[in-house]
């Protein structure tokens, strides 16, 4: 892949989870829906999965979820542990694949250790966020609970994340496959058409974000 368009890839993956954290995310966070975290890092897995199908680059993951923080910035009001939250899932997922060389290819034998990867790299991803916002930055309203929060996270949020994301990781590996082989395979349209398309997408979902979290 050239680096123009893995870079077009990053930033076109990255507004499409930064658009589902803008959108979705500012709605679940107003209405206060308990563990609202969990649904939004089954649909980051799945959007990784699906990205990491099309850039199988080290580090690609942590890229798109930079990318993803900026449209955090259009919330209203402003949380800054939810970017440390989004920056944390991407590099949660570059580490285990880092770390266990697996490549998420969705032939039957690997379903299962799909699976494993979303249920393991969903527990690193709470697991880091809730002991660095608590611990090392000290963010208020986590460190003025400590310890029981934390677990809390991990064990009650994060077991509730990893059940979603075993499912969720080997179908976006799967659909991810099906499409790019397929005839009829949008994101790989000559550079030309794919650039335009992609640019004119992105630009619709940083509309949206913009639109209906200031709305």
């Amino acid at each position: 892949m050239t680096r123009g368009r893995l870079v077009l890839f990053v930033l076109f993956f990255g507004s499409v989870w930064g658009a589902v954290e803008a959108i979705l995310g500012g709605a679940l966070h107003r209405a206060q829906v308990p563990q609202a975290a969990v649904s939004l890092t089954i649909i980051a897995f799945a959007i990784l999965t699906f990205a990491r199908i099309y850039c199988p680059q080290p580090g690609s993951s942590t890229l798109i979820a930079s990318c993803a923080m900026l449209f955090k910035f259009v919330n209203a009001p402003f949380w800054g542990c939810h970017l440390l939250g989004i920056f944390l899932l991407g590099a949660a997922f570059d580490l285990v694949l880092l770390a266990t060389g697996h490549d998420l290819l969705s032939s039957r034998q690997r379903i299962v250790r799909n699976a494993l990867f979303g249920v393991v790299t969903t527990y690193l991803g709470f697991a880091l966020f809730a002991v660095l916002i608590t611990y090392v930055f000290r963010y208020d309203y986590w460190a003025r609970e400590g310890l029981p929060r934390v677990l809390n996270h991990i064990f009650v949020g994060g077991t509730m994340a990893a059940l979603g994301s075993a499912i969720a990781v080997p179908c976006a590996a799967r659909l991810a496959e099906v499409l790019k082989a397929s005839r009829f395979a949008p994101l790989e349209f000559p550079s030309r058409l794919a650039t335009g398309g992609i640019s004119l997408l992105m630009l619709v979902l940083w509309g949206l974000a913009v639109t209906i979290s200031f709305s």
